[in-house]
């Protein structure tokens, strides 16, 4: 009876994680989604400095697809997949480290280097 108790424990701990894993994940593409973004702060932190970097708006759109639009309407287009846990987002070939997603500020680290977003 003990063991029947043990297991049935474990799988409402496995499957209690698996939908907090689920849930994370859907609130963090309804933000990324919900949102245009600027990015606000490039910081190399190898090179203990930030870099200014030129305008640019970028809309995540729900089919996986980034658009990023300069201040003279040059449009870059490319596609966006985020990590079933909601930790990593990659963008093209690059993947980075969610370290924030808010409905306000995004951050993603990639290596040394981190982008601060704000939304518009």
């Amino acid at each position: 009876m003990r063991l029947l108790n043990l297991i049935i424990i474990l799988a409402l701990l496995f499957l209690a994680s698996s939908c907090e894993e689920s849930y994370n994940s859907s609130i963090h593409k309804k933000r990324l989604t919900s949102n245009n973004w600027k990015v606000n702060t490039y910081v190399d932190y190898d090179q203990n400095n930030t870099v200014d970097l030129r305008y640019a708006s970028y809309t995540f759109l729900e089919d996986g697809t980034l658009t990023k639009i300069y201040e003279n309407n040059d449009t870059v287009k490319s596609l966006w997949e985020m990590s079933p846990d909601a930790d990593y987002l990659t963008i093209g070939s690059n993947t980075f480290k969610i370290t924030e997603l808010t409905n306000r500020v995004m951050s993603l680290r990639y290596g040394e280097i981190e982008l601060f977003f704000t939304s518009l």
